[in-house]
Formats: C-alpha cells, sequence, structure tokens
C-alpha cells in the first residue's frame, strides 16, 4: 500500500506530534490490545504517520508478549536516535482487513532496508548520485553512461521514483525527521550506502552496487 492518500480520505490529527498522542493511544489499545483490524478507525488512518517514543513508553498497549517486545524495541531504538516510531497502515484487500507496521525514525545508513523505509533509503541513495553528478571529482559522476547503457538508465529510474515516493510526506514533516546523511558524502557514509545497497533484497541493487564499485574504483585508478 502507497503511503499516499488523498487529503481527504484520513483524520489529518495524526499527523500532529505534539498533539495526535490520544489519537494513537487509541489505536494501539484497538489493534494490539482489542485485536480490532477494520472499522471507520482504521479507514480514517493515514497510510502512514510519526509518533513520539515517549507517548508509547510504559503504556498499558497490548495482551500479546510478542506485541510489546515488538513496541518496546521501536520506542527504545527511536529514544536512543532522539527520533520517531513510524506507523505503517496496511490493508488486505480480499479479506478487507488492516494491519499496522513500525519503524524507527529517521532513516540512517546502516539501517537493515524493509518494506517500511525503502522509501527512505532510495531518497538518501538519489541523494548520493546526485551528489557525484554534481561532483564528478570526488567519486566519479554515477551518471555519466546513461546515455549509453540501457540497463543503467534502467535502475536510475527506478531509484529516482522509489525516492520521490518520499515526496509526499516532506511536504508534512521536514526531512531530518525522516532521514539523516551526510550530505557531504564522507568515505565512511558511503561505505554504509555501499553495504546497505550491497544487502538490499532487491535482485538488481546487487548489480547497481557492482556498477559502484566499478565507477569508483575506475576514479580511484585516474579514470
Amino acid at each position: 500500500m502507497s503511503r499516499t492518500q488523498s487529503q481527504a480520505d484520513f483524520n489529518q490529527d495524526y499527523f500532529q506530534i505534539e498533539k495526535n498522542q490520544e489519537l494513537v493511544l487509541r489505536l494501539f489499545r484497538s489493534y494490539y490490545r482489542a485485536h480490532q483490524n477494520s472499522g471507520k478507525l482504521f479507514d480514517d488512518l493515514p497510510n502512514f504517520f510519526l509518533v513520539k517514543p515517549i507517548d508509547l513508553k510504559d503504556a498499558d498497549l497490548t495482551t500479546r508478549a510478542s506485541d510489546k517486545l515488538i513496541i518496546d524495541d521501536c520506542v527504545n531504538r527511536a529514544q536512543e536516535r532522539r527520533g520517531y516510531v513510524g506507523v505503517s497502515k496496511r490493508k488486505n484487500p480480499k479479506l478487507n482487513y488492516y494491519w499496522l507496521e513500525l519503524a524507527v525514525l529517521p532513516f540512517v545508513l546502516g539501517d537493515p532496508v524493509s518494506e517500511n523505509n525503502k522509501n527512505e533509503f532510495f531518497y538518501v541513495l538519489s541523494n548520493f548520485i546526485e551528489y557525484t553528478k554534481r561532483h564528478p571529482r570526488v567519486y566519479g559522476d554515477i551518471t555519466a553512461e546513461i546515455d549509453s547503457d540501457k540497463d543503467l538508465a534502467l535502475m536510475l529510474k527506478e531509484i529516482n521514483k522509489q525516492g520521490a515516493s518520499l515526496g509526499a510526506l516532506l511536504q508534512i514533516y521536514p526531512q531530518e525527521m525522516l532521514v539523516q546523511f551526510n550530505a557531504n558524502w564522507p568515505i565512511s557514509e558511503v561505505n554504509k550506502l555501499l553495504m546497505t545497497l550491497k544487502d538490499n533484497d532487491q535482485s538488481w541493487c546487487e548489480v547497481f552496487f557492482e556498477y559502484l564499485i566499478y565507477v569508483m574504483g575506475r576514479k580511484g585508478k585516474g579514470g
């Protein structure tokens, strides 16, 4: 399910991080305690929103130990990061029920990439690609062969498409709440990017990883 929805389709109060505690607690108690997964509460729910981790801290939200472990883990990691818990709404259209998935934000390089944060990762990757285009002397221009390499063009198109999916959320939340990266791209940050790309479960990402290594290696040899 996409994170974007028509503005008229949901309760926008969920986006008010300083004010959405009661809404979030009601949602979590319905979902995790009463085990409800359909109805107006979920119909009015955005596909994605952020909540302050302190609002979920020590709250009586769950009946299942496994759910409590998931929530506590997200809360603790979000607090360590001084960030937020991201709540994604998913839907099974055949059975007509919703489920929730949690993530820790802002996304930082080194985080495992999942369905819940892949847009954030590709947004960061697209920023690195744009950096190499503007500063080709540093790592080489990743886009230099786009006109002659159809496979590269397709990969860059997919990266930009998935990264651009973050655009709707960037109209609601500032970038630093969703992603954090060093825009100067020191080698340590690039190494994290490369490892995250290599570990991505989309098969073409490993091909793109190898292409980055090729471009950077050629640059290192004075190419």
